[in-house]
């Protein structure tokens, strides 16, 4: 039996389940257990913030969200590739992703000691950490290219599953500094590195990767993609410091962790069981349906976090602050506008990465970093407006660059 007759006959099964309820709302699952992994990542760093001196607590959270940057830009698009391309991980090609992923590790761990203070055991996790996590996005990618898409979820979010047990072990172990934590996280992201490994090697599970010939120009804008995703995440805690306060920043943590929340979980998941779907299925009737099932699940969540957030938020942060924080409708509605913009950019970016070209994997590049900029400007532009304008600022620039996307997106599905 030849490679391909074998991977056509391991699609028919997938392809056959897409009818199912599961499969058509796929993104409701996927962004309900982005939700739950969201919050064992808020739980766990709290635990830590209680068991952990705050100087040391800092330096441990410098690292985590260094690791949640440089983590996602490891594969160096190669992750989002193989969501486009059966292409297999043999072994040349997965020295390569262990090379370039350590080299990412080690620098970020040299710049820790030479710009943070950081000491050398400390910076060594730090490294390891990002090789492990980064070869768990390699992984996840094949997994949802294979339709596994519970084991896929399970390998993006074990991040926060392994902060949540660090977390919750500081409670009985004394963990005085930085170096104890980020050696059980580097340990575990390795870890789960290697089930992953065993997970994909277990016969029968997973299409027959092609010896095809890696297309590097449209990794490189697949990788421009993703950073440009890891980036727009933070892009408020980077604005308002500069654009206003801090003070205004610790309050736009508060509004982050009461009412941005939901909507960066639907973002996550967003379109996460869409592009391996897409890239099986060449009947237009049948990706038509695909999108408008992901429509229809996005559109109830965003329904459901829009009322959730406008009712609970204002009283969740008087209560978890203890009144030193108070936030008003208009911020809320602004978190909801920003956090909406996201939501809606993801869905686009998912529709193309799974139906389009190469060539628009660099126009949807290129659009991204518009958005980008133009978020920046609008910031700046609506800053005399307070935190309110700024939020609302960068979430227009958010939809400025989803336009053109989107449009193209609606192109590429009826063609």
């Amino acid at each position: 039996m030849s490679e391909h007759t074998a991977a056509m006959r391991w699609h028919r099964r997938p392809l056959a389940t897409l009818g199912s309820l599961a499969a058509r709302f796929s993104g409701v699952r996927a962004s309900a257990i982005y939700g739950l992994s969201g919050g064992a990542f808020a739980a766990g760093n709290l635990l830590l913030a209680r068991s952990m001196e705050v100087a040391e607590f800092g330096r441990f959270a410098l690292a985590i969200a260094l690791f949640n940057i440089f983590a996602v830009v490891a594969p160096i698009g190669l992750d989002q590739v193989m969501l486009r391309h059966r292409i297999a991980l043999r072994p040349g090609l997965l020295a390569l992703l262990v090379a370039v992923a350590a080299g990412f590790g080690a620098a970020v761990g040299i710049a820790l000691v030479l710009l943070a203070g950081f000491g050398t055991l400390e910076a060594m996790m730090v490294a390891l950490a990002i090789l492990g996590g980064g070869l768990i996005f390699v992984i996840g990618a094949r997994l949802r290219a294979a339709l596994r898409e519970l084991e896929a979820l399970a390998a993006a979010t074990a991040a926060s599953w392994l902060l949540l047990g660090i977390g919750m072990l500081g409670l009985v172990v004394p963990m005085p500094d930085a170096l104890l934590p980020l050696a059980l996280f580097a340990g575990g992201n390795l870890a789960c590195a290697g089930l992953g490994f065993a997970a994909l090697a277990r016969p029968g599970r997973t299409a027959p990767g092609e010896p095809v010939r890696i297309p590097w120009r449209e990794a490189t804008s697949l990788l421009s993609i993703v950073a440009i995703g890891a980036i727009t995440i933070q892009l408020e805690r980077l604005l308002v410091p500069v654009a206003l306060t801090l003070s205004d920043l610790a309050l736009f943590s508060v509004l982050a962790s009461v009412a941005l929340f939901p909507f960066r979980m639907a973002s996550a998941g967003a379109g996460f069981g869409l592009v391996p779907k897409l890239r099986i299925t060449q009947d237009r009737a049948t990706r038509l349906r695909l999108v408008r099932d992901e429509l229809l699940s996005v559109g109830a969540l965003l329904a459901a976090a829009t009322l959730g957030v406008v009712v609970a938020a204002p009283f969740v942060a008087h209560v978890l602050t203890a009144g030193r924080y108070e936030i008003g409708l208009g911020l809320v509605l602004a978190a909801c506008f920003n956090g909406g913009a996201k939501v809606l950019q993801a869905l686009p970016r998912a529709i193309l990465i799974g139906c389009g070209t190469e060539r628009d994997m660099a126009l949807l590049s290129r659009w991204g970093w518009l958005g980008m900029m133009a978020g920046v400007a609008c910031a700046f532009v609506f800053a005399p407006w307070g935190l309110v304008g700024v939020i609302c600022g960068i979430g227009l620039g958010s939809l400025a660059g989803s336009l053109p996307a989107a449009w193209l997106a609606a192109s590429r599905l009826k063609g």
